[in-house]
């Protein structure tokens, strides 16, 4: 597994068929809609090509693509404990999740940590919110709350 690594490499949650995954990629790629965002199809990310607007119609193909970027749950408490004890501030930087794509309920939330509106840039049918989202991931899946701490608060 790839590090998350602050506004670059970022923890994404997907919320599909009633199921919920953490996905780590390239910030560019969850623009949902590239051509709000101004995006040409010579720019697309490979896992992209074809998939200009990312919808409950196109997300099968793009989830397939990122397969290899799916990560368990327990895999990034691992790596997220481990980094705390080596580097606290850094940890909690890179280790917060990004994104949470709602494909069940249309709905696309950011907390994307630079000055950049991913949650502009979605199909028209959608709505988008830059506010924290923890609440919004299932317990099971929240691996910064560890022994009753909650280390994004």
């Amino acid at each position: 597994m790839v590090n998350p690594k602050y506004a670059e490499q970022v923890l994404v949650g997907i919320q599909y068929k009633n199921s919920f995954s953490w996905y780590l990629g390239d910030c560019e790629m969850w623009y949902l809609d590239y051509n709000e965002a101004g995006y040409l199809p010579s720019e697309y990310e490979k896992e992209r090509e074809g998939i200009p607007i990312l919808t409950k119609d196109t997300v099968d193909a793009f989830l397939e693509r990122i397969e290899q970027n799916k990560i368990n749950t327990e895999d990034i408490k691992r790596k997220f404990l481990s980094e705390l004890e080596e580097n606290p501030n850094d940890a909690i930087y890179d280790y917060r999740p990004c994104f949470l794509v709602d494909f069940d309920n249309s709905i696309f939330y950011s907390q994307f940590p630079e000055s950049i509106s991913f949650e502009e840039y979605i199909p028209k049918d959608w709505k988008g919110y830059f506010q924290k989202f923890y609440e919004n991931v299932p317990d099971k899946f929240r691996y910064w709350q560890i022994d009753g701490k909650n280390y994004f608060k």
